[in-house]
């Protein structure tokens, strides 16, 4: 195999992979696939990496010591530079709950296995993207968990006299089926999941395999026709660019479609350094670029990131592409007076026991930060601990609940607070677990014991289903038919509340900048027993609403719907002043009365509907709560009524209690439990 001469086009396709990501982070309607960069370095990175690796192996002077030293080189200093700038600066920007988060995304990204605690915080309630200033070092967890394991299993096949080219395509198959498997049954992994994703370093690892049995330029030397090597090269080139242009946030990722890009990015290295679409990407400027793509891709994000956060979630365009080139400035200061020497450094013991250190030191920094609970004694966040104290959630759930399920079958939401006696039970999704404590306190008080029985993003709507896929579909309808039957077999159950969103499972669309992002599909039907409501999303949840209220009126206890408080469409915190910010401008967390109503106007025409053929319904608005004439507000008396953008804080549920109540009451709830 001859040896590799550098090649400046690689770094001009780092240079594309970078500025899509940049240009996707600061404004994605410029630029709708602009994440697939990630998806390129990957490539790129298995290229070069495998590529050196099975020389070294070949040779017999690979050394597993010997190539992590080189990534602690190539990897800490940059690292070192960006993790400690976030957790200064977030000391003066974050609330001490933002701040605790940081600093738990710092550990994991030190120990590279941040990829994996996303992985378990991604989901309906998962905070939004913004205000996580560590999130995009994912992926690099990811790689090095490859190449934790990459090395070891091509010496293992090596010495077992495996044929590599079997290896690889057996791994390079096997992870892209678990992706797609991934894709049917556990959407909220599939991002993060290192096994989903090492398919496509595989794919730059393919094709360094055929470079280090064929030469690297094999194919150059193969292809008679000459134009053949640039329509390749150009080739790839349109896929990668049509690829970012096209793709959006629906489009199944990682999935079939990744392979346009991923095929793109492994032509376009196939095809040499003279080839047409290379000689555009090794444009001068393009190659400057891609030499500091790895400190760019760092600094962009927390810098976008916290300019959102200061500015709670509403800064300027012109304040993001600023961010943008002050990230271009200081990743050039980073690779020129911090990558570069310590990298190149000839005094490489030195250098790496300091490298170790120093991530060592950021290791015990933000474990502190964490395990403190973000500083809160904080002068500059003193202010907001009574509202930090309100946005925390409850448990989800009891063991005394879930003992009244099979193992493993209760649903998400499942508390108990009484073991007998008369209850008040509390049915729904999110919102009925932001609803418990304050229906859990006043019952309390009249002798009751309060149940609830809750699934996040699945609404108690029988012979109905919500989810990205069927397995998600199905598990949310199993769960349904699981709380209506506790339900209807609980002797002890005194009254019934329903609390659920209503336009998201009926349109699909979120609200705000929270959810600007938000992928999930209507309500459909489940089952047969919908039968004739047709595709209509409004249909499937008037429907599905009857038959719920139809089975629990059954039971002939009091039975009330709670309709949806008003949504801020942003976080809780952007009611309290934040610790720093760039304009003083306090956007707050008001919305207009008018845009509430009319985004409600049809779900509550259909909720209307099905209390209008069921008198033992009782209906509960809580507009009064939060809403004047003019507008709805997240905080009134100096009380935050909401923990985020969507769900009522511990003050909001405990002023939602009282109508909900007075409902029952006058549907024939007792005003004193009797003694059991």
């Amino acid at each position: 195999m001859n040896v590799p001469a550098y090649r400046p086009d690689i770094d001009g396709l780092r240079a594309l992979a970078v500025l899509s990501v940049l240009v996707y982070h600061v404004d994605s309607h410029l630029l709708s696939g602009g994440f697939l960069g990630v998806d390129i370095f990957f490539v790129i990175s298995g290229y070069l990496i495998s590529l050196i690796v099975f020389r070294e192996l070949a040779q017999g002077e690979f050394s597993l010591s010997h190539f992590y030293k080189r990534r602690v080189r190539r990897l800490f200093p940059a690292l070192i530079a960006v993790t400690l700038a976030c957790l200064i600066f977030g000391g003066f920007a974050l609330f001490a709950e933002e701040y605790q988060r940081l600093g738990r995304h710092a550990v994991a990204a030190i120990t590279f296995l941040l990829n994996l605690l996303l992985m378990r915080e991604a989901g309906y309630f998962n905070v939004v993207s913004d205000a996580k200033p560590l999130l995009h070092l994912w992926s690099l967890s990811v790689e090095e968990q490859f190449y934790l394991v990459w090395p070891l299993l091509l010496m293992l096949a090596a010495r077992g006299r495996l044929k590599t080219g079997v290896v690889l395509g057996a791994l390079v198959v096997g992870s892209f089926l678990f992706a797609l498997h991934l894709g049917q049954t556990r959407l909220d992994a599939l991002y993060f999941h290192p096994l989903a994703r090492f398919w496509e370093l595989l794919f730059g690892s393919g094709l360094a395999y055929a470079h280090h049995r064929f030469g690297v330029d094999a194919l150059q030397t193969r292809l008679k026709w000459r134009w053949g090597q640039h329509l390749l090269s150009l080739g790839g080139l349109v896929a990668v660019c049509a690829a970012i242009w096209s793709f959006d946030s629906k489009t199944p990722h990682p999935d079939w479609p990744t392979l346009l890009p991923l095929l793109g990015a492994v032509a376009l290295i196939a095809s040499g350094p003279l080839a047409m679409g290379n000689r555009l990407l090794a444009f001068k400027p393009m190659v400057w670029v891609g030499l500091i793509s790895y400190p760019l891709y760092l600094w962009h994000w927390p810098l976008l990131s916290y300019l959102r956060i200061m500015e709670s979630g509403a800064p300027s365009p012109l304040m993001l592409w600023s961010g943008a080139c002050a990230s271009v400035l200081l990743a050039w200061g980073t690779y020129r007076f911090i990558e570069r020497p310590l990298r190149f450094s000839p005094k490489s013991r030195a250098v790496l026991l300091g490298l170790v250190a120093g991530m060592g030191l950021m290791f015990v920094v933000a474990g502190v930060v964490w395990q403190t609970g973000g500083l809160p004694g904080r002068e500059s966040v003193r202010h907001a601990a009574d509202a930090s104290a309100l946005m925390k959630r409850e448990p989800v759930s009891d063991g005394l609940c879930r003992r009244g399920f099979a193992p493993n079958e209760a649903p998400v939401y499942c508390r108990l607070n009484a073991s007998q006696g008369r209850l008040l039970a509390v049915v729904g999704d999110s919102h009925a677990h932001a609803l418990y404590p304050g229906i859990a306190e006043q019952a309390a008080a009249l002798g009751y014991g309060t149940l609830l029985l809750a699934n996040s993003g699945c609404p108690p709507l029988s012979g109905t289903a919500w989810g990205r896929n069927e397995a998600e579909k199905s598990a949310c309808a199993t769960s349904i038919e699981k709380i209506l039957s506790a339900i209807e077999g609980d002797q002890r159950i005194a009254a019934v509340v329903l609390a659920t969103r209503g336009p998201q499972y009926i349109t699909g669309t979120g609200f705000g900048p929270v959810e600007a992002h938000y992928n999930f599909p209507p309500l459909s039907t489940w089952g047969n027993n919908l039968a004739g409501a047709g595709d209509d999303a409004a249909g499937v949840f008037e429907r599905g609403l009857r038959n719920t209220v139809q089975r629990l009126e059954r039971i002939k206890i009091p039975l009330v719907y709670l309709l949806q408080v008003p949504e801020l469409g942003v976080p809780a915190n952007n009611c309290v002043d934040r610790p720093l910010t760039l304009t003083g401008l306090h956007p707050g967390c008001v919305v207009a009365r008018s845009v509430y109503e009319a985004r409600m106007l049809v779900y509550r025409q259909l909720v209307a509907r099905v209390a209008a053929q069921a008198p033992a319904l009782g209906v509960v608005d809580p507009l009064p709560v939060f809403c004047d004439s003019v507008r709805c507000v997240g905080m009134r008396d100096d009380r935050l009524l909401y923990a985020d953008d969507n769900h009522v804080s511990l003050i909001g549920a405990s002023q939602v209690a009282p109508l909900i109540f007075q409902k029952w009451q006058k549907l024939g709830l007792a005003q004193k439990a009797e003694t059991p």
